[in-house]
């Protein structure tokens, strides 16, 4: 297996200024948000995000979100508060990176080093991120979106998922988007399907659950040189960590999250869902749609959970 000496060498640092904190997302202009929109034509809307619950697949080391009742049908009344309502609360504890996601650009680095030269000291336990945090992507991924159905493609259908440990090559990539009709633009939400994440709905046991995490289908390191010069804005995948698991570089346990998001300033989504968006596009052959995927407003996090939406 090779050492870090084959990941690509790739950098996006001082391509849209010194100060930037966006990265990839500034591929996204206003002329891709125009072309996007006019791809809407039949008003079907897709969500592509699974439940915030305690039941979907979490990295082991997270934990599941947590939902509360802070108020229990309480007549405000009973509050101080005239009327004859009924009224109830809630709340919810979990990681931000607990369920359908995107990483922030200080999420993942190496060298004592974040996306265009931030240093590693910018990220406290207190402060979090002061550059580079999710908070500066909240207007950001309304683009055109493109989905890659790998599972489709590759002729996995009858199983519902790529093979365990599955690396997505260039060459898969081509040729899905040649099968499909569809080039991949400047700009471009690339959404890949490899049906991983609704695969783990299917597991039983806790040793089923537990390998899931250490063989995964995902993008071969080896991509990244076609994302980057594809120029797309962010990639979501319904796998848990974007990248194949387990890694493709001897030492190295996440080389293509630090590829690209530290040198590149590509977000990364995980734990996605295209299973009604894959079925439409197979039935009319139209690959591409509206993709608004804004992450959460929550200054100096470094990730979110979103509620992502395919509309065509």
């Amino acid at each position: 297996m090779p050492g870090r000496e084959a990941m690509p060498k790739l950098s996006n640092w001082g391509r849209w200024g010194k100060d930037d904190e966006k990265g990839t997302a500034n591929f996204i202009t206003a002329d891709v948000i125009v072309a996007a929109a006019k791809l809407v034509r039949k008003g079907k809307v897709m969500c592509c995000c699974i439940p915030i619950d305690q039941f979907g697949p979490v990295f082991p080391t997270r934990t599941s979100a947590q939902r509360f009742m802070s108020v229990l049908n309480v007549p405000i009344q009973d509050i101080g508060m005239p009327g004859q309502a009924i009224v109830n609360d809630d709340y919810i504890t979990m990681y931000l990176q607990g369920s359908t996601q995107w990483d922030s650009l200080a999420h993942v680095g190496y060298g004592d080093r974040f996306y265009n030269d931030l240093p590693t000291s910018a990220v406290t336990a207190h402060g979090g991120a002061a550059k580079n945090d999710i908070g500066k992507l909240y207007q950001s991924f309304v683009t055109r979106g493109v989905l890659l159905d790998m599972v489709r493609y590759k002729g996995y259908d009858n199983d519902g998922h790529l093979p365990k440990d599955y690396p997505i090559t260039v060459a898969d990539l081509d040729g899905c988007a040649q099968a499909q009709k569809v080039e991949v633009k400047s700009g471009d939400a690339l959404c890949v399907r490899t049906g991983w994440v609704p695969y783990w709905y299917t597991l039983k046991t806790h040793g089923e659950k537990e390998a899931y995490f250490h063989a995964q289908p995902g993008m071969s390191v080896h991509t990244l040189d076609w994302i980057a010069t594809k120029e797309i804005s962010c990639i979501a995948m319904d796998n848990i960590a974007v990248e194949r698991l387990p890694t493709e570089i001897d030492g190295e346990f996440i080389p293509f999250h630090q590829v690209a998001i530290r040198d590149l300033g590509l977000s990364l989504g995980e734990i996605f869902t295209f299973e009604e968006l894959a079925k439409d596009c197979a039935a009319d052959g139209v690959y591409e749609f509206l993709w608004v995927a804004p992450p959460l407003n929550i200054p100096h996090a470094v990730g979110s959970p979103l509620n992502p939406l395919a509309i065509k």
